[in-house]
């Protein structure tokens, strides 16, 4: 379509370029926000385009989380909270993810920042590295250098002494004839060696800790992995793995998070097995040793295999058996469940014949169950351990017996029980309250119906009873679960901290809220939707202006950035105010995709925003989305113009009330122009309002 814009570019339609309402936005405040939101901008345009090009969103989630397609789309359970019900979605059309519940998400990149607690720069790199993409960094400054955290740190030590683990095992002499001596003899391959990284630490006081601190690597650092330790006398370092066999643990992206190691000597006095301290990069409620190696087998035979000890994993490993993880002699938790059920709703516990190890790991059980998790048993021979009996079977053989012997984990605790309950009325009160406690965490009421029946007829006991006690534990339970709001609140809060403190992240949540509290909470909403219209439409035509020099397109974007120009307004939220700094810059470039632009773009508050923006949830009314095909230019202009005539709308109302305040005060001198701009401002805002009145839009 062809309409007359000249007018409307060259006029401000509220007649004044610097308002009242936003001298107190002119301060610096925001750039000083900015130009921690810039720091992240490390990586050229071009290489984040082609990193995000090359990478699957699809591929890449899958790594961490079982997807399942639905329409277009691919939906799993959320990795960033606990949830029953799948709200994650992944849309590989758009190249993004979202959680419809927790509110996390973004592209690729974004997904490992948060699921790996990566930086913007680690992430780009672990993509580029995985799809072979180029990628240069440039030298950090001294001010970047000193914001690299203690977690990069400490993973870099970690990597290190892996390598000098591995190297010791297989390049030396001691590391030879005792700890490959000792792999072999539990019938380790060389592959295996290498799939779990497995090495060696000299019987020496301090050959890692001399070695690693000659290599420029840090005492600090070295304490904090666990790698080493302080002697209270005099301080000098100490290997805390020396003369022992070393069983690397690693997060789920593949990252060294700790160790732990055996013993080769029989001495009593000595722990059997050492393992890392706790750390910020590593807590043990939160790992599981073998998942790294088992994920991908997790996912295609959908059931894990959950073991103890890191030999048991490595033997049902090499057996054939790949969907194995272990809890490394821990008791089980709710991160270390909530791992298992990213991948997997079944999981199948290994038992040997200890009757009291059993008991004392049935309460793990109950809380699978309360995850909705699908639970059963393998109960191996007398005598063994999935370590010997996966030594002493071909994978076949093991499979058969796992497919003959496990039995649902209900069922396998009732005979538990009964056997021990025999004809003592005692013990089955006991038991019946142990049952009814399991049955009652489950999730699904049909399933939950199922156990009763089937409990109630092989117990012997009268089926109401057994319903109402179960009936009456889940009450107590929902009675003992704290009370909280079921949306988190989207205002984010920021502690008590000086601005050194402060992340970039913590520094724009503080802005944001400062300008809530101010009442421009409002504006801020109108400022999303206008930024919302530059990131999907941005280089898209909406209308055509004739000029003296023949007819000229115009897009969204050029739309957009000169209203704000003419009427001399700036956004307030830094984000969306950086929005349109950018898009000021690409006006007149030629086919500009302004989606794949902004989400790719090599600044990290900017990418996400832009991804968020991109979602399915922010979209027309039904009013437009039924009557005007998307790319129609005829759709744009109404959209743009009448969004952007309710953010203009907001200002002015944000104006008038600026100046009916100052007209209670005024003096003589200054109450003719304030009135003059008084009707100026009611003009414009019926101006608006004949704009507005045309047809209402709600994104």
């Amino acid at each position: 379509m062809i309409f007359p814009l000249t007018t409307y570019f060259k006029k401000s339609i509220l007649f004044k370029k610097n308002t009242t309402a936003h001298s107190s936005y002119r301060n610096g405040r925001f750039f000083v926000i900015l130009a921690s939101i810039l720091l992240s901008g490390m990586i050229d345009q071009l290489t984040i385009e082609k990193i995000l090009d090359a990478a699957n969103i699809v591929d890449v989630v899958s790594e961490f989380v079982t997807l399942r397609r639905r329409g277009v789309n691919y939906v799993g359970l959320c990795p960033f909270h606990n949830e029953k019900t799948p709200s994650f979605y992944v849309s590989p059309s758009k190249g993004i993810c979202k959680c419809f519940s927790c509110g996390k998400g973004g592209n690729a990149i974004h997904f490992l920042m948060e699921h790996e607690q990566m930086s913007f720069q680690d992430a780009a790199e672990w993509l580029a590295n995985k799809y072979g993409i180029p990628f240069r960094k440039r030298e950090l400054t001294d001010s970047e250098k000193a914001l690299q955290n203690e977690r990069e740190s400490m993973f870099i030590t970690n990597q290190f002494a892996l390598d000098f683990f591995k190297d010791t095992l297989l390049n030396t002499d001691k590391g030879r004839a005792i700890g490959l001596a000792y792999f072999r003899k539990r019938g380790f391959r060389d592959d295996i060696l290498d799939k779990f990284f497995l090495g060696y630490c000299p019987d020496e006081p301090d050959a890692l800790a001399r070695t690693a601190l000659a290599k420029g690597y840090t005492k600090e650092n070295l304490i904090k992995t666990g790698l080493c330790y302080a002697k209270d006398d005099n301080g000098a370092l100490r290997d805390r793995f020396r003369g022992r066999v070393i069983f690397p643990v690693h997060s789920l992206s593949g990252k060294v998070v700790a160790f732990g190691g055996r013993i080769m000597t029989a001495d009593a006095k000595v722990a059997k097995y050492v393992n890392s301290p706790e750390s910020v990069i590593y807590s043990k409620s939160r790992e599981l040793y073998g998942l790294y190696q088992a994920k991908q087998a997790i996912v295609r035979k959908d059931r894990c295999f959950l073991v103890e000890g890191y030999a048991d994993v490595i033997s049902m490993f090499q057996s054939g058996v790949e969907n194995v993880v272990a809890s490394s002699g821990t008791s089980l938790t709710p991160g270390q469940i909530r791992l298992i059920h990213r991948f997997t709703n079944n999981i199948t516990v290994l038992y040997d014949g200890d009757k009291a190890g059993i008991k004392a790991s049935l309460r793990g059980i109950d809380m699978l169950l309360a995850e909705g998790m699908n639970v059963k048993v393998l109960l191996l021979p007398d005598g063994e351990d999935p370590d010997s009996f996966a030594q002493s079977r071909s994978a076949t053989q093991f499979q058969q017996y796992i497919d003959s012997h496990q039995v649902d984990f209900i069922r396998f605790k009732l005979n538990l029980l009964m056997e021990e309950a025999a004809n003592d009325p005692h013990s089955r009160s006991e038991l019946i309250k142990n049952i009814s406690q399991s049955i009652s965490v489950i999730p699904d009421p049909i399933l939950r119906s199922e156990y009763l029946k089937e409990c109630w007829q092989m117990i012997g006991v009268d089926q109401p009873l057994l319903i109402n006690d179960v009936n009456k534990r889940q009450i107590e339970q929902a009675k003992s679960i704290p009370q909280s709001s079921s949306k988190e609140d989207n205002t984010d809060t920021v502690e008590e901290k000086s601005d050194k403190e402060l992340t970039p992240k913590e520094k724009l949540s503080q802005e944001v809220r400062k300008l809530k509290q101010q009442g421009l909470g409002p504006m801020m909403n109108k400022e999303r939707l206008l930024s919302q219209l530059i990131v999907r439409y941005g280089g898209k035509v909406m209308c055509t202006m004739q000029t003296d020099e023949g007819e000229q397109n115009i897009t969204v974007g050029q739309f957009i950035v000169q209203s704000l120009l003419n009427d001399g307004l700036e956004f307030r939220h830094p984000v969306y105010k950086r929005f349109v700094e950018i898009m000021s810059e690409h006006l007149y470039d030629e086919d500009f995709n302004s989606e794949r632009f902004f989400i790719s773009y090599p600044e990290e508050f900017v990418s996400l925003t832009a991804t968020s923006l991109m979602e399915e949830r922010y979209q027309l009314s039904s009013l437009y989305k039924d009557s005007l095909p998307t790319k129609d230019e005829a759709y744009l202009f109404k959209l743009t113009r009448h969004i952007m005539a309710d953010y203009q709308m907001e200002v002015v109302r944000l104006e008038i009330k600026a100046v009916e305040k100052e007209l209670q005060e005024a003096t003589t001198e200054t109450l003719t122009s304030l009135q003059t701009r008084y009707q100026q401002l009611l003009s414009a805002r019926s101006e608006l309002s004949r704009i507005l009145g045309e047809r209402v839009v709600n994104l």
